[in-house]
């Protein structure tokens, strides 16, 4: 009979490395194996291609032989031929260009035969198993009973060959441990880059962690995948001061954190919108966005509530209150009134813009009059004054010039939001 304890061993440790292994879910390529894809892939175009013209010239051949054969379905396999023997030609002579090989490929996990277990070498071939299901990394091993300990060897096969994930003797409460310490071998290795893993466990439990701004859990998270780097973490729960932390990542390291929040003196109000991240105000001071979480009034106070697109909204914020979740409305235009609004600030535009023409073109008349007399005049003096009177002038003009630019470039808005909003009328 199979010993119990043996069976039980066989299969814990693979779940407990799945659960470890669980966060990883792309491989970043070296590349090596970016040069490894790229040549098999050519070299399987030139198989396929291969296979094609070989295929066309057998149909040939009986064609050749058959009297009852149509020219004309002798030339387009003719035709096609040609056209494999150049694909063919084209594979053959094109090493193929690396930057066509994605950078990275998801992680998909396959079970083994069997269940799911470790399994002995003597009884099975992994590196048969794998290259026959097409695994790129296999990760396998063997267990046995010596007394009351167990000998124990977790390996990693892939196509350059195998690495000793972990190998000694345990007990059985050393199986979590060997779980984690061969997980954190293989991760490297799936990955195909540096890695950090970090848990973190909160009190208050319903905390929510998030991290570098994202909501990642409550209570409890953990990714055995990170990249190394720094995070930002940040613990909130109602009725609790907030804590942000900055934590640094070194590779290949396991970082647990159990953080704790201090209770705040003066109870805390969530409040929340629908749709969320709306601006919120209290009185006149920008708190932030929704969902956030306010220290309770003393005494009833406004709360204000802005989104692009919506309605902007204005709630009491009363003393005691624990929770409030404020709807918010889409605004909604009437395009009759919308046109009418248009066309009245249309028109509007357009009467500023004729006004603005009178002044410049009398101050056009006034330079040339003076131009006139400056160019008419026998006084030295008079013709002096008349000149810089037409400077003046002329400058006056020009600057009304740009004044009517100005308002035209108006009219030409105030046209295209009419010509919009008579469209929207019209669908």
């Amino acid at each position: 009979d199979p010993d119990p304890a043996l069976a039980s061993a066989a299969s814990l440790i693979p779940r407990l490395m799945q659960d470890e292994l669980n966060a990883v879910d792309f491989h970043i390529l070296t590349d090596r194996e970016r040069g490894f894809l790229l040549q098999n892939a050519v070299k399987e175009k030139k198989l396929e291609s291969f296979r094609n013209l070989s295929s066309l010239y057998s149909q040939r051949d009986r064609l050749f032989f058959n009297p009852n054969t149509n020219p004309a379905s002798l030339r387009d396999l003719n035709r096609r031929i040609d056209e494999a023997s150049l694909v063919l030609s084209y594979w053959k002579d094109n090493p193929g260009n690396i930057s066509s090989v994605p950078e990275k490929l998801p992680v998909v996990f396959t079970n083994p035969p069997e269940g799911g277990a470790l399994w002995n070498v003597d009884t099975y071939s992994p590196e048969a198993f794998r290259k026959e299901e097409g695994i790129d990394v296999l990760i396998t091993g063997s267990i046995l009973r010596v007394g009351n300990y167990f000998g124990v060897r977790i390996s990693a096969l892939n196509p350059e060959g195998e690495k000793v994930l972990w190998e000694g003797a345990a007990d059985e409460n050393d199986f979590e441990k060997i779980s984690q310490e061969a997980a954190a071998a293989a991760r490297t290795l799936i990955l195909g880059r540096p890695w950090a893993s970090i848990t973190v466990q909160t009190s208050p439990p319903e905390a929510v962690i998030s991290v570098n701004g994202k909501a990642e859990g409550v209570g409890l998270w953990s990714n055995t995948a990170m990249e190394p780097g720094p995070i930002v973490l940040k613990i909130t729960a109602q009725g609790y001061s907030p804590r942000v932390l900055t934590e640094m990542l070194i590779p290949d390291e396991i970082k647990h954190l159990d953080i704790s929040l201090d209770e705040t003196l003066r109870p805390k109000v969530l409040i929340s919108t629908k749709p969320q991240g709306a601006s919120v105000r209290l009185g006149s001071i920008w708190m932030g966005k929704a969902p956030l979480s306010l220290d309770q009034p003393d005494r009833v106070m406004s709360l204000t509530l802005e989104k692009e697109g919506f309605v902007t909204r204005t709630v009491p914020l009363y003393p005691e209150t624990e929770r409030l979740t404020v709807p918010l409305d889409y605004v909604l235009t009437d395009p009759v009134e919308e046109l009418a609004a248009s066309r009245k600030k249309l028109y509007s535009s357009i009467a500023w813009f004729s006004f603005s023409i009178a002044p410049t073109i009398i101050l056009l008349g006034i330079s040339q009059n003076y131009a006139n007399m400056n160019l008419a005049g026998d006084n030295p003096d008079d013709m002096d004054d008349s000149y810089h009177a037409y400077q003046l002038t002329y400058g006056l003009m020009w600057g009304s010039v740009a004044v009517n630019l100005g308002l035209l470039t108006n009219v030409l808005f105030k046209l295209s939001r009419y010509l919009k909003a008579a469209e929207s009328l019209s669908d």
